[in-house]
């Protein structure tokens, strides 16, 4: 899928409520690593903390931060950091 690089905050491109529905689906996906969700979404990690945060309730926004923080290593958000980690979604 072939999304725009601009940024979201950008007035020509909004995120569509699939579009939010998606990147939170990656963002708690364990093998899904960050800079996956930027390739597609344009999003940096700061970003898409704020549009969890926007779209979770509380408790689940900080259940969610808990279980990044947690990972490290092989487990790891992030590519560089995980072995398990897939440039392609997998929810």
């Amino acid at each position: 899928m072939n999304r725009p690089k601009s940024k979201p905050n950008n007035p020509k491109y909004t995120l569509s409520n699939i579009d939010i529905e998606q990147i939170v689906l990656m963002a708690w996906g364990d093998t899904i690593p960050f800079e996956t969700i930027e390739l597609e979404y344009g999003l940096t990690e700061t970003e898409v903390r704020k549009l969890m945060r926007a779209n979770q309730t509380e408790k689940t926004y900080i259940r969610w931060r808990k279980r990044v923080e947690k990972r490290s290593g092989k487990s790891s958000k992030h590519a560089t950091l995980s072995t398990k980690t897939s440039t392609r979604q997998k929810y």
